[in-house]
């Protein structure tokens, strides 16, 4: 199981602190590392040096230019934050609460959970790529952790929780379903958000904050194939309907 969880980490700049986060991941059996245009040389000798025996896994790490391309074949993600505003907020869950879903979603196939820039984290508009948050509950004089510890802690969560799983009894085989990956999601969000622009949904004060509940909200949902296609078909009849009956389509705020 442990095969199926992917650690990705967003255009990190220290050489030692890739090299530590491929350490960490040897440590504890996670072996999918994707690096999203990272901004240090992977054979720096600190790389390296910090990597020791998970040389093997530094060298193996898959490169990408975007967010999008570290999750296509993904079935969940999660995005590490200590930034929590209102939203973030009500959707983040704890390591070992996100270690535990997890789990239950990498029955159907890879799991991501990626860590933002050492210096500042994700952008608010990157959050929207992921299902869930996750935010270590660090001390509140200083929540902001190094890259490689926040990396072992999750970790450390997610093999717990695979070996809890490994222990429990199997359940009566469910009937076969397949769960959408984080680019059939992405087509669906893309159909949803802009089919409820088009309705004035998003004519609020905090157009982004809705997007980003909206997200979040159906991030919580083990999705199958069948009903993203389902949400992304309603999507489309909400637009071929304003488009044929603009009259009957009230501004923001009518009676």
């Amino acid at each position: 199981m442990l095969s199926r969880f992917r650690i990705v980490l967003v255009e990190p700049t220290g050489p030692a602190n890739v090299g530590a986060v491929c350490r960490a991941m040897t440590n504890l059996g996670l072996s999918d590392l994707v690096l999203v245009a990272p901004r240090c040389d992977l054979n720096h000798e600190d790389a390296v040096g910090f990597a020791t025996r998970g040389r093997p896994l530094l060298e193996a790490a898959r490169i990408v230019d975007s967010i999008p391309a570290a999750l296509s074949d993904c079935v969940a993600s999660f995005a590490t934050t200590s930034r929590l505003g209102l939203y973030r907020r009500q959707a983040a869950v704890t390591p070992m609460e996100a270690a535990h879903r997890a789990v239950e979603a990498a029955a159907g196939g890879v799991v991501a959970f990626a860590f933002g820039r050492e210096s500042w984290g994700f952008r608010t508009n990157e959050l929207l790529h992921f299902d869930r948050v996750v935010t270590i509950p660090a001390d509140a004089d200083y929540p902001v952790l190094n890259l490689a510890a926040a990396v072992t802690i999750m970790c450390h969560e997610l093999r717990q929780a695979a070996l809890r799983a490994a222990d429990e009894p199997l359940l009566p085989t469910a009937l076969p379903r397949t769960v959408a990956t984080d680019q059939k999601k992405q087509v669906m969000y893309e159909h949803l958000f802009d089919a409820l622009d088009q309705l004035g949904f998003f004519s609020a004060q905090s157009p982004e904050k809705l997007r980003f509940a909206l997200r979040h909200l159906f991030g919580r949902v083990d999705m199958s194939v069948n009903e993203a296609d389902i949400l992304t078909g309603m999507a489309q009849q909400i637009r071929w309907y304003i488009k044929h009956h603009p009259q009957r389509i009230d501004p923001p705020g009518a009676e």
